[in-house]
């Protein structure tokens, strides 16, 4: 089910703070020149999945990472492309109505949701585009549901494939009680510090050049919804100060499990996870291809149509 953003408005009633994150993602998709289409898709008994949609053809699924939402693809979704490309916002993110993320229960939700998402669309086998914590939730979809997935490219450092660490900050907010000190004393965001924050992945120079996208930040940022659903998945993953949970880490042997053709697009400066792990990476999954370009975290913003041209190059081969 598509609406313009104006039809949203009354398809769905919002908080103040979401108001703020429509109104914020509108501005950004109003910029480029290529048509951003906002649309809204039940899932669930009445749940809806929020997406920014663009192009036509066959969907491909671009699945963003912790703490974003589906307006990070934005700069990639103005290069143009012969497929119809869906950002979603993952549950609780962007626009997109919450679930429960229960620490051992986080791989079946993602899972489930990928599928439902896929099943609501008409998908039978998806092409999957995932960054960062989007890029786990594609990689758990093709080890559980490999008949669903047709291929995989993979974004900017995936947190807990071989190699890979948390950043200290992620650590620290993971932590229950330094955590919700921190959470309490961090100040409103601002465009400030959503840059400060971009730098501390390796995008604070790239990040400034889409000052629309950092407005979605700021805005996401006094969010309450994608704060809970951030702080609830980061906590199922990371065991505070130690890193990543061992029982969420994926082993080379779990990867060499994955048939699916797997483009694996690595910026040299990301700093969850150096070249090596990259190499890493590549070497487990038995289909896999390594990109190195010149960035951080989030590749694509740096370099749209090299990424663009890469994903393309790759489904199109598949």
């Amino acid at each position: 089910m598509s609406n313009s953003y104006k039809d949203n408005w009354t398809l769905k009633s919002m908080s103040r703070e979401r108001e703020a994150v429509a109104r914020a993602q509108q501005a950004l998709a109003a910029e480029g020149g290529v048509e951003i289409r906002s649309s809204w898709i039940e899932v669930d008994a009445g749940r809806m999945i929020h997406t920014l949609e663009a192009g036509s053809g066959e969907p491909l699924i671009l699945l963003h990472g912790s703490g974003n939402s589906a307006a990070d693809w934005v700069p990639l979704m103005r290069v143009p492309s012969s497929r119809r490309l869906v950002a979603v916002d993952r549950p609780g993110f962007g626009l997109s109505d919450p679930v429960e993320y229960q620490r051992d229960e986080l791989r079946t939700t993602a899972v489930t949701t990928v599928i439902q998402l896929l099943d609501a669309l008409g998908v039978d086998r998806a092409d999957l585009v995932g960054s960062s914590g989007g890029g786990v939730w594609s990689l758990w979809t093709a080890l559980d549901q490999p008949q669903r997935v047709r291929s995989l490219a993979l974004l900017g450092a995936v947190p807990l494939l071989p190699g890979t660490s948390a950043p200290l900050p992620l650590r620290l907010m993971a932590t229950p009680v330094v955590g919700a000190v921190l959470g309490r004393l961090m100040p409103t965001p601002t465009p400030e510090s959503v840059t400060k924050m971009m730098g501390m992945m390796g995008e604070g120079e790239t990040i400034s050049r889409y000052p629309e996208l950092i407005e979605v930040h700021v805005a996401a940022g006094s969010d309450p919804t994608a704060g809970d659903a951030a702080e609830r998945e980061l906590r199922a993953l990371i065991r505070g100060l130690i890193g990543f949970r061992a029982g969420y880490v994926f082993t080379e042997d779990a990867l060499s499990g994955i048939e699916h053709p797997t483009l694996l697009v690595w910026g040299d400066q990301d700093p969850i996870g150096d070249l090596d792990a990259a190499r890493r990476a590549a070497e487990a999954i038995p289909n896999a291809e390594l990109a190195v370009v010149s960035t951080g975290h989030a590749p694509w913003w740096g370099e749209p149509e090299q990424c663009a041209g890469l994903i393309s190059n790759h489904i199109e081969t598949t």
